[in-house]
């Protein structure tokens, strides 16, 4: 069951609230956004789970007001046919409460310190007056209703807590939930947040994969298989931490993204996609300094055996093999993700050259040549004497535009059996800061020169990694971020590349007259077209073009008139019939004067020369075009 709920006044929780805060002498400051995300499950048992946690704490700065802070709230689990209101948050320190790791007793009492509770804080600071670390938690108070009255609740929350509620005779249950720790950033410790491979991994990533199999494909779980694969550390002291801002949280954007919606259960399943997709992790260490780090969630990690193609290339440690498998009883999957190319070399250089074919010049021409002297492919498993040719698929770089791109070496045998390889190519000079395209579709690249705004045709697309520099500067009403080098005058606007764009949802329609796909320019993309009645999956509500025509997006700089979807209300000047074809009536209804019809797209023209408009289907039904004003 999902369970959508923003507050973000004060006033509209004490609205909502269905019981009072006891204590009275309890400070009236709230954090200001309290949102419930997610999709959860229903069940016939008594129980509940809650999810509880910050946000935006690696924002703050030092004494920060605690109505700054916000907080997600994730039902996971609700009984069946209950539904869910919440206060805004409150927030303490731990010596507030009596336990280390905060409780609540049953019946929902948390278990302060002293018996009583304090007052909420009103400002928020790294250290104490001593000079200790502040630690904090959040408090939210929860109602369910729709339960059955006297049925006691099992109600779970933070690190494998619980208690249990009584619903009262109203039906409903008042409790609250606990987030977990936190703390105000010390901004002035020095370092970074980095991503290696592994808990023990010396080297830091620029960025990494993760296969999706029937057993990860779900939010949990894909969530587990980064955080466990890869670590967060920092360039800081060992005594600065780092760590994920909201695993879950980002894996769930990344899916919406990709146009994956996950289902209603605790897990958050989904179907498994035909391509890979991006995931954008942010990444954070404790004196508030955040970054990102990118995962290619890749669902085509077929299982490959000895009778596939074997890709082969070489690094300082020796010669890595994809499908890895060494005999006939073993498999191993028939494809990878390199995770840092310049840690290979040339397949058949003995000085163990490393590769040149990175850092591709901007404007310049990536070198396949180069890429395939790098790799080694043999028919199969079980006769490597025979070389077989790779392919090199380097479509999805944009040599325009710094950054990151993937490449994918392939090679396929006469079985029609692949393997391939894919990594990331550079575009432009080493060291550059990278920064993931967050948007709906293609972001344009633009020139500026003073004050003056020029579109130049180049566009980015979402998920790929380009080159930042330097601070956003501000031209208008927007705001632009530097790309390509420290003295380039190419910029993009600074809300797809700093976090703050947040996809559309995605709407299923239905197409009800025949629509060409146009782009940006209402310049016709190919020449196929959505046929009347079928399904199309639209970005937000519909917008304008820069010639004024109403569209939806349905894709990459991809986009059809609104018209041929949702239609234009027109009043009839006449009474009409409803026609199927020029001779013939649809049925027997007569439309009157002054009705209001909503027709679709543009006018047929039949072969009695009259106009028609299309009203309804998916049977044929149309109007003379004459009958409206």
């Amino acid at each position: 069951m999902k369970k959508n709920l923003r507050i973000v006044s004060a006033a509209a929780a004490a609205l909502l609230a269905v019981a009072p805060v006891a204590a009275t002498s309890v400070s009236t400051v709230f954090a200001e956004q309290v949102n419930t995300i997610g999709g959860g499950t229903t069940n016939n048992a008594n129980v509940a789970t809650f999810d509880l946690k910050t946000t935006n704490a690696l924002s703050l700065s030092d004494g920060t007001a605690a109505s700054n802070l916000s907080l997600d709230i994730t039902a996971t689990v609700t009984p069946d046919k209950s539904t869910m209101e919440h206060s805004q948050a409150k927030v303490y320190k731990a010596s507030d409460f009596t336990d280390s790791n905060p409780s609540i007793a049953n019946d929902g009492k948390i278990n302060w310190a002293n018996n009583q509770e304090p007052a909420s804080l009103t400002n928020l600071y790294h250290k104490d007056d001593a000079g200790h670390e502040n630690v904090y938690y959040a408090v939210v108070y929860v109602t369910l209703h729709g339960l059955q009255a006297g049925q006691k609740y099992t109600i779970n929350y933070g690190n494998n807590q619980s208690f249990t509620i009584t619903a009262n005779q109203n039906k409903d249950a008042y409790f609250p939930v606990i987030s977990n720790s936190f703390k105000i950033p010390d901004t002035s410790v020095q370092g970074a947040p980095f991503v290696t491979e592994g808990t023990s991994g010396t080297k830091a990533l620029s960025s990494g994969s993760v296969s999706l199999t029937s057993s990860n494909c779900n939010v949990q779980d894909l969530a587990k298989a980064i955080t466990t694969n890869y670590s967060v550390k920092t360039t800081g002291s060992s005594d600065l931490k780092g760590g994920w801002v909201n695993a879950e949280s980002d894996v769930r954007a990344a899916l919406k993204n990709a146009g994956i919606t996950p289902k209603a259960d605790a897990k958050g399943s989904f179907d498994k996609p035909a391509a890979p997709f991006p995931i954008t992790m942010n990444i954070y260490s404790e004196n508030g300094v955040k970054g990102t780090f990118l995962v290619i969630a890749d669902p085509n990690s077929e299982i490959g055996d000895m009778s596939y193609p074997r890709i082969s290339y070489k690094t300082k440690n020796g010669t890595v093999n994809t499908p890895d498998v060494a005999d006939a009883t073993s498999t191993a999957s028939a494809s990878r993700t390199i995770d840092d190319i310049d840690d290979v070399i040339d397949y058949d250089n003995s000085t163990a050259t490393p590769i040149t074919f990175n850092y591709v010049p901007v404007n310049g021409t990536v070198d396949t040549a180069a890429i395939k002297r790098a790799f080694h492919a043999v028919v199969s498993g079980n006769n490597t004497s025979v070389t077989l040719d790779t392919n090199v698929d380097v479509s999805k770089v944009n040599t325009k535009v710094a950054g990151r791109y993937p490449v994918v070496v392939s090679a396929t045998n006469a079985e029609k059996k692949t393997s391939k390889v894919t990594f990331y190519i550079t575009v432009g000079v080493k060291g550059a800061t990278y920064k993931t395209v967050q948007s709906d579709g293609d972001v344009p690249v633009y020139k500026i020169e003073g004050n003056t705004v020029t579109d130049t045709k180049t566009t980015v697309k979402n998920g790929d990694q380009i080159a930042v520099f330097g601070d956003a500067i501000k031209v208008g009403d927007k705001s632009y971020t530097r790309i390509n080098s420290a003295d380039s005058n190419l910029y993009v606007e600074t809300k797809y590349v700093d976090g703050s764009f947040k996809p559309a949802d995605k709407t299923s329609k239905t197409v009800m007259h025949n629509a060409y796909i146009y782009d940006k320019d209402h310049k016709r993309v190919g020449t196929n077209m959505l046929r009347a009645y079928t399904k199309v999956d639209v970005l937000g509500a519909a917008t304008k073009l820069a010639d004024g025509s109403l569209v939806y997006q349905i894709g990459d700089n991809q986009y059809v008139m609104a018209d041929n979807i949702d239609g234009t209300v027109r009043t009839l000047s006449h009474n009409a019939y409803v026609y199927k074809t020029s001779k013939k009536r649809a049925d027997s209804r007569v439309l009157r004067k002054g009705a209001k019809v909503t027709t679709y797209g543009s006018p047929y023209t039949f072969k009695n020369g009259k106009a028609y408009y299309r009203i309804g289907g998916p049977s044929k039904q149309y109007v003379k075009v004459a009958n409206f004003n």
